[in-house]
């Protein structure tokens, strides 16, 4: 199965909604999770919580490609950013701390779960992250101040979307593609 960015989208959405600590809803002022190019992943993040709580942002991906055997399959490197809002009055040092550490618990969470979806078969991993090892993680603490100040981790890693780039592949074939 052919996985592209709305199922990849669609799947870390879920989790958002799901996970006890974001509980994403549509319904203003319970947004927590939003999609966002990396360019834009590091402002304003205002908009993306509602004060005193988390936010999870989905970083659009970079696309790769990998050879194998007489075909290409495509790996998106994401990023995910979850932050929690801190009041600069109290003891910033001790707080911050605490965010950075309640944010990094939950994108763990979501990194285990990740793991135990993938082992499960889930289509949008195709058993391409049965460890954290071949999520190939890494990750960094950001800081944000201003009208409100956040803390935030960020993990980028890799998952196999498993599309195969091949004229032989049988989507070509099924919709009369190479019939041209």
């Amino acid at each position: 199965m052919a996985v592209y960015l709305n199922d990849v989208v669609n799947y870390f959405k879920g989790l958002a909604e799901n996970h006890p600590e974001l509980l994403h809803n549509e319904a203003s002022g319970s947004r927590v999770y939003e999609v966002i190019a990396y360019e834009e992943a590091f402002g304003d993040f205002r908009t993306a919580a509602s004060e005193k709580g988390y936010f999870m942002r989905f970083i659009l991906p970079t696309l790769k490609w990998d050879g194998h055997q007489n075909n290409a399959h495509k790996k998106y490197q994401i990023g995910l950013m979850v932050g929690k809002w801190y009041s600069t009055r109290e003891d910033v040092k001790t707080v911050k701390i605490d965010c950075w550490s309640d944010s990094e618990k939950v994108l763990d969470d979501i990194i285990a779960r990740m793991v135990y979806d993938s082992r499960e078969g889930h289509a949008v991993f195709n058993h391409s992250a049965d460890s954290v090892d071949a999520l190939d993680l890494s990750g960094d603490y950001m800081d944000h101040q201003g009208d409100g100040s956040y803390a935030a981790v960020m993990y980028l890693f890799n998952i196999g979307a498993f599309r195969c780039i091949d004229s032989e592949g049988s989507e070509f074939q099924a919709v009369g593609w190479l019939d041209l």
